[in-house]
């Protein structure tokens, strides 16, 4: 962790795009509209082997309207936080009023800032370069964001502004590895209130209005001498409800951020029965061999009967699966929140153990003998050894004779044994069955001169 480099600009000026330059990602939404983010993105870079932390932020706006503001807060938390800034502007707008008084607001904070001019390859922004000066800076850098020009000389700015600032780093010996956790849910789940009652800060723009969180949040925190990354996502619905372009761009990213966790916290609506929208995002998750815990959210608004019948409801329609952990929890009221997230990170460590190659096939062994498959014609298939392929997916590579023929009871009974055996509740096995093959059945046997002559004499007779 190295000094933190909040990007600051009026909407539209090109803050994100600059953002996944910088840190060489595609982490933030760009489009050419304004008011896309809204929520502070946040990434890592690094300059002469020093690295950068930096801020995504909203556009800077006087609009009153209630979301606009909520933006506006968020800004003002990462100027609170924030080592220093670029402030980047639009040079083939021209300055503006807002400029100014964006401007205003960095020199007071009393902390270093960076003037970028934005889309200055344009030949109508000549013109306005000379403006900038106005602002009462020495210097400004001129760049591209969108084709990467003049971000060496940014950088050689940063670089020079911050390098001698000092920053607490996280000693190896003390964290264990990172370890990510994604927030996933349908729209209005309360996945922003549970992201920011985990982090203990309002990070996550909170509204009653669905799917005002559009990009994927994110927050390094620490928990029990755990390093944890925790995604915020935005709510997934369903493909015939995704209108707009830019829901797309937010579904995909939060797909994409499900495949890079190690692990998934599945939000619901205590207020809804569990959907078929639901149903599917959890067996996506699970096809990806994601350990998961199901939260049930608003569940201070729910009676004891209203639990049993969902919990019924819930176990009913994911009879498909075993082994899935359902919580009770309030986001709002932060009841449940760290029992939940203590008990996914206990799942995502033991998903990533090696299984003992000797211990899993005793396993086997007494599932077989406790229930052996059924005969399929004069045959009964025989499994002969298993190995760990993978762990974070968990998968098992089984082998055996005439194994084609087992039946999917029979592939799903041993999946129930083995999660048993094993305490992996909540953890997604798959499991490979591969026939043993005769390595001579098709070679050719071919005889010696003295078996040839003996296949003559008996020919003859």
């Amino acid at each position: 962790m190295g000094p933190i480099i909040a990007i600051i600009g009026r909407p539209n000026v090109g803050k994100s795009s600059l953002f996944n330059k910088l840190i060489g990602e595609d982490r933030a939404i760009v489009a050419d509209f304004s008011g896309l983010t809204r929520d502070r993105l946040y990434g890592n870079f690094s300059i002469f082997s020093k690295n950068f932390s930096l801020v995504d932020t909203g556009g800077v706006s006087k609009d009153k309207e209630e979301l606009n503001q909520l933006i506006l807060k968020e800004i003002d938390k990462a100027i609170q936080e924030a080592d220093g800034f670029i402030f980047l502007v639009d040079a083939n707008f021209g300055l503006c009023q807002e400029d100014y008084e964006i401007n205003d607001i960095l020199r007071k904070s009393g902390k270093k800032y960076i003037l970028a001019l934005n889309k200055s390859e344009l030949k109508t922004s000549e013109q306005n370069f000379n403006d900038y000066y106005q602002l009462g800076l020495k210097q400004f850098i001129k760049i591209s964001a969108k084709n990467g020009l003049g971000l060496k000389s940014l950088k050689d700015e940063i670089y020079s502004n911050f390098k001698n600032d000092e920053f607490h780093e996280f000693s190896s010996n003390q964290i264990q590895d990172k370890i990510k956790i994604s927030i996933l849910g349908k729209p209005n789940a309360g996945k922003s209130t549970l992201f920011n009652s985990i982090i203990k800060e309002n990070r996550s723009i909170v509204s009653s209005k669905a799917g005002t969180t559009r990009d994927t949040v994110s927050k390094d925190l620490i928990f029990k001498m755990n390093q944890i990354e925790i995604f915020d996502t935005a709510g997934l619905r369903k493909k015939s409800r995704i209108d707009q372009n830019i829901e797309k761009f937010s579904v995909s990213k939060a797909i994409s951020s499900m495949r890079a966790s190690s692990g998934v916290l599945y939000l619901i609506d205590g207020k809804e029965a569990i959907t078929d929208q639901d149903l599917h995002l959890i067996s996506l998750t699970i096809s990806y061999g994601k350990p998961i815990v199901i939260a049930i959210n608003k569940s201070d608004k729910l009676s004891q009967y209203d639990k049993s019948n969902l919990t019924r409801s819930i176990n009913r329609k994911l009879s498909f699966v075993s082994g899935i952990n359902i919580n009770y929890i309030s986001a709002k009221l932060n009841k449940g929140t760290s029992k939940t997230f203590k008990e996914l990170i206990s799942l995502i460590k033991k998903s990533s153990k090696k299984i003992d190659t000797s211990q899993l096939n005793d396993f086997l062994v007494e599932a077989y003998s406790v229930n052996p498959p059924q005969m399929s014609g004069r045959f009964r298939p025989k499994i002969k050894y298993a190995n760990l392929i993978s762990t974070q997916p968990t998968i098992l590579k089984i082998q055996g004779n005439n194994l084609d023929k087992l039946t999917k009871q029979y592939q799903k009974y041993l999946e129930n044994f083995l999660r048993k055996k094993m305490n992996f509740h909540g953890i997604p096995i798959k499991m490979i069955f591969k026939n043993n093959t005769n390595p001579f059945k098709y070679k050719k046997n071919k005889l010696t001169k003295k078996q040839l002559a003996k296949r003559k004499r008996i020919a003859r007779h």
